[in-house]
């Protein structure tokens, strides 16, 4: 189930997308919202305030609120490790959250998330407080993910936190809405976003402040000192009869008003980018204001798709906290005048006689005693000293206007531009060495990790089958809209884990299985038959519980006999014969299959043959479909057979039992027969074969059947098997892997291993759905090897699982060479040999080959001098029967060439012994085992059954001296 918009872009980093709105795909409109999404998670959470509604079937409006104690007690994968999502999510900032989606018709659609209005709507309006904030432990989520370069003498705390977004998509009348008229259709809200980090280095910077401090008083005293008159000051006492020359002495105590004044609080730089704590160590990195938008709407008028943290985002920082540094020294240079009444001028008249002591002191705080306020004098002498005290502090206390023109030439050099320059380089010498440059090379690893653990988008938006916001309603094709209004990506080169917060999405303009919702093919079996006969065609993926319609058409085009009509089951799949006239010109016919409701259609060709070349072959049977519950009728066709000979037609178990009536059938003229076989209603689950053997003993043949159990459909899911996507891809490129036949409700975890059983990169686990499939991606590592590696998918409940090959090369791209491949047989009976050609490479390339539909590789080996490769292997006699395609790809280049070939049962039946490998289940450390077996001999089978120990047994011994190598 598919929340919104977030999960599902390609972005300008190459995260992948997933499927968009889903969760009705048979109805014309559909919406869905969401607080919190995240491919964390397997399936929408209703605790992250999740909400959906389906035109047709659920229409709402529907709510969903935020339940953060759930939230954050869900179990998730962060790469191979299992956390709660409280580790490294806090969500216990929020506030009173909600979603809404409505979708009131086909062209109408309505989903918002954002803040739970009091009349019970939703809102994105409001106070930025009122949404909240979510925090993402950033240094935790790096160091589970392994990510290296933050050491806790670095930083010990590095949080994101993120205003918890809104957002709000509406579509009306089939025209997707731009309710605000910036950034794009929607709207979307993102509060406050701040990275906050903590580290030793600033903490430890505020130790270098304070020193700063002390090292300005001892200037402030140096410079008083070199600048006061002496003389003049003390020239004023000189009338005074037995009175010494006082001593003159500077004391400043400006520290800790100069420290306080930086440290005393948060300082923040002039573009509001950094907040600084100097007494806490703790730097706050304002994200967005890194971003403008148009009409001073700032981050919430982004254009869509903006990615925030790139390669421009730590220079521009480095800028801002030199710049916050020069404020620093600003502020302190500032403090220095407010703090000169720290600065005293002490001036002292002291003299010692046996009859008394002269003890009289004066200390001027320097901006009062400029300003003309002057203390008294402190009188302390004693004796005969006394009454010349007396007249000393009266003349002192007489003396103060006198006083002020001396002191006012330091008073004024402190404050002046002159002096200002002698503070700021000193500061700026001292800051520099203890400040800045530590801080700055602190930031640089933390923003290179950043960089690499996240991708932080606002305004995320996809847009599928799109139509401009001014379309109207006869132009509306199906359109999905979806939005994110922050969306944060984990990892993001692998893409391991994406949240984001504020999400809505529409899908509207569908029509019930209409086009765009179907993806019928169509196969026939048997792929040859000659005039007079009839093949069975199978059509999947057609509206289901419909019509299709299916006509055969010659080599030009032309229609050839009747339109077949057929109804397609609940699955949109059908089987029906297609008879070919008997006076049909031989040559390369199609089959097409329409579907009535849509128009779309599938076509498979059909090569109509002469009657003696189907009697030339051996005997080979077809059974359509291969599986059937009992009750069901299937199409059994045979050709190779006796012409005019009677066959007998029998269902037998997996022990060799008969089930059910024989059927007798007698083949036409040109040796072939089709037949109908009905599974009786007793018949027991498993595995079966259809047996023809005709009357007068001559050579039969046989085909597999599979008996499912009515009684519990889950139990279909018995045939594992997965596909990727491409097969062929560059090493650090991404695969899609798609499971069918799994145990519905099991996690699978899918891996990549190299020939010699070595895992390649790290496991995805993924949940199988209800239908018994998964889809999921898997990247190869940037360091695997050009060769064959295999996709592993293993049930976690020990249940059987699948493999297929893919190819890594150096270069996808390809070079525009001609490359040609062939089979030497274009039908190939099971049990038989068949070689795959190709040519056009350049000599000495390395090359490999896949096999596909049922999927092997072929060992990789050099081109020879005229650029030619062949590879020769035994078609196993499970190798599923119908067309199979294979394709030779260089390992160098990336460019490949294809050719198919058509497999037919095996005369007389399958032969574990003497055929090929048989289709056994495969642990993968048996499977690679076998691989590199098989690799040395020239195919790996991929294994798709249980037994495996007899399986593998059964392929070592072909190995043997005494049999022949495939």
């Amino acid at each position: 189930m598919t929340v919104a918009a977030s999960a599902l872009v390609v972005t300008t980093t190459g995260l992948p997308a997933v499927a968009a709105v889903d969760s009705y795909p048979d109805e014309p409109s559909e919406a869905a919202a969401s607080v919190l999404d995240s491919t964390l998670f397997q399936e929408a959470l209703a605790a992250a305030a999740y909400s959906e509604a389906g035109s047709v079937s659920n229409p709402g409006p529907n709510e969903g609120n935020l339940n953060v104690e759930l939230l954050g007690s869900e179990l998730v994968h962060l790469g191979d490790v299992e956390v709660r999502l409280d580790e490294i999510l806090d969500f216990g900032q929020l506030g009173a959250l909600a979603s809404r989606s409505e979708a009131s018709g086909p062209l109408d659609a309505h989903a918002i998330s954002g803040l739970a209005g009091a009349d019970g709507g939703v809102t994105l309006d409001g106070e930025t407080d009122d949404f909240g904030k979510a925090t993402v432990d950033v240094l935790s989520v790096a160091r589970l993910l392994g990510v290296d370069g933050l050491t806790d003498e670095i930083v010990d705390q590095l949080l994101l936190e993120a205003g918890a977004g809104a957002a709000e998509v509406k579509a009306e009348d089939g025209v997707l809405l731009d309710q605000d008229g910036v950034g794009g259709p929607g709207q979307y809200r993102v509060a406050d976003l701040d990275l906050t980090l903590h580290s030793p280095v600033i903490e430890d910077a505020a130790s270098s402040i304070y020193d700063i401090g002390g090292t300005i008083d001892t200037t402030v005293e140096d410079l008083i000192n070199e600048n006061l008159d002496d003389s003049a000051l003390t020239g004023l006492f000189d009338a005074i009869p037995g009175v010494p020359t006082p001593s003159i002495t500077v004391d400043s105590n400006m520290q800790e008003n100069l420290f306080q004044s930086v440290v005393g609080e948060p300082i923040t730089s002039k573009n509001q980018l950094i907040t600084i704590d100097l007494s806490t160590g703790q730097l706050e990195v304002h994200l967005d204001k890194l971003v403008d938008g148009p009409n001073e709407g700032g981050i919430n008028a982004l254009d869509p798709n903006t990615e925030l943290i790139d390669d421009t985002t730590y220079p521009l920082i480095a800028e801002t906290v030199h710049e916050l540094m020069q404020e620093v020294t600003n502020i302190l240079i500032g403090a220095i005048e407010d703090s000169l009444n720290s600065v005293t001028i002490n001036i002292a008249f002291t003299d010692e006689s046996p009859l008394g002591n002269l003890d009289v002191s004066w200390s001027l705080p320097l901006a009062d005693a400029v300003n003309g306020n002057f203390p008294e004098a402190v009188n302390n002498s004693t004796g005969t000293m006394a009454p010349v005290a007396e007249l000393l502090v009266g003349t002192i206390n007489t003396v103060g206007p006198a006083l002020a023109p001396i002191l006012a030439p330091v008073y004024d050099l402190l404050i002046s531009d002159e002096g200002d320059n002698i503070f700021e380089l000193l500061i700026n010498d001292l800051k520099t060495d203890a400040i800045t440059v530590p801080i700055r090379e602190l930031l640089s690893p933390v923003f290179d990790v950043l960089s690499e653990v996240l991708s932080i988008t606002i305004n995320r938006q996809v847009t599928t089958e799109g139509v401009s916001p001014t379309s109207t309603k006869a132009e509306v094709a199906e359109t999905s809209f979806e939005l994110s209004a922050l969306s944060i990506a984990l990892l993001p080169a692998n893409e391991v884990a994406r949240i984001d917060l504020g999400n809505a999405a529409v899908r509207f303009g569908g029509d019930d299985g209409g086009s765009g919702e179907i993806d019928p093919t169509l196969t026939v079996l048997p792929a040859s038959v000659a005039p007079g006969q009839s093949t069975v065609a199978t059509g999947e993926g057609y509206t289901p519980d419909s019509t299709a319609t299916v006509q055969l058409v010659d080599p030009e085009g032309n229609p050839v006999g009747d339109a077949i009509a057929v109804d397609t089951d609940s699955e949109g799949g059908f089987t029906t014969p297609v008879p070919v006239p008997d006076d049909a010109e031989l040559g390369d016919y199609t089959v097409v299959g329409t579907d009535d409701t849509t128009g779309e259609a599938a076509e498979a060709p059909l090569a109509v043959i002469a009657g003696s070349e189907v009697c030339a072959m051996d005997p080979t049977l077809t059974v359509v479909p291969g599986e059937a519950y009992p009750g069901d009728t299937v199409s059994v066709i045979g050709q190779g057979f006796p012409a005019g000979v009677p066959v007998v037609v029998q269902l037998r178990d997996a022990e060799g039992n008969p089930v059910g009536d024989a059927v007798t059938v007698t083949p036409d003229e040109a040796c072939g027969f089709i037949t109908d076989l009905t599974v009786p209603e007793d018949a027991e689950p498993g595995d079966h074969v259809v047996e023809a053997e005709p009357e007068d003993g001559s050579e039969g043949a046989e085909a597999p059947l599979e008996i499912l159990n009515p009684d519990n459909p889950g139990e279909q899911c018995t045939d594992p098997a997965i596909t990727a996507d491409p097969t062929v891809v560059e090493a650090g490129a991404e695969v899609q892997v798609t499971g069918t036949g799994f145990p519905a409700g099991v996690n699978v975890v899918v891996q990549l291993f190299d020939t010699e059983g070595n895992k390649v990169g790290g496991p995805v686990t993924v949940l199988v759905d209800e239908d018994c499939g998964f889809t999921t991606p898997i990247t190869v590592p940037e360091d695997t090897e050009p060769g064959v590696i295999i996709v592993d998918a293993q049930p976690e409940d020990g249940s059987e699982g699948a493999q297929t090959p893919i190819v890594v090369t150096e270069n996808t791209g390809g070079t525009g060479r001609d490359l040609t491949a062939s089979f030497e047989k274009p039908t190939v009976q099971q049990g038989e040999e068949q070689t795959f050609y190709a040519s056009g490479f350049e000599p000495g390339e390395q090359v490999v080959g896949v096999i596909n539909s049922t999927s092997f590789a072929l060992q990789a080996q050099a081109a020879d001098a005229e650029g030619n490769v062949e590879w020769t292997f035994t078609v196993d006699e499970k190798l599923d029967l119908g067309e199979h395609q294979g394709i030779a790809v260089s390992l160098e280049q990336g460019d490949s060439a294809s050719a198919t070939f058509e497999v037919v049962a095996t005369a007389g039946g399958a032969d574990n012994g003497d055929g090929g490998l048989a289709a056994t289940g495969a642990n993968v450390g048996i499977l690679i085992g076998a691989t590199v077996l098989l690799l040395g001999a020239g195919a790996v089978m991929i294994k798709r059954r249980r037994e495996i120990s007899q399986a593998f047994a059964t392929a070592m011994g072909r190995m043997s001296d005494d049999s022949k190598s495939v």
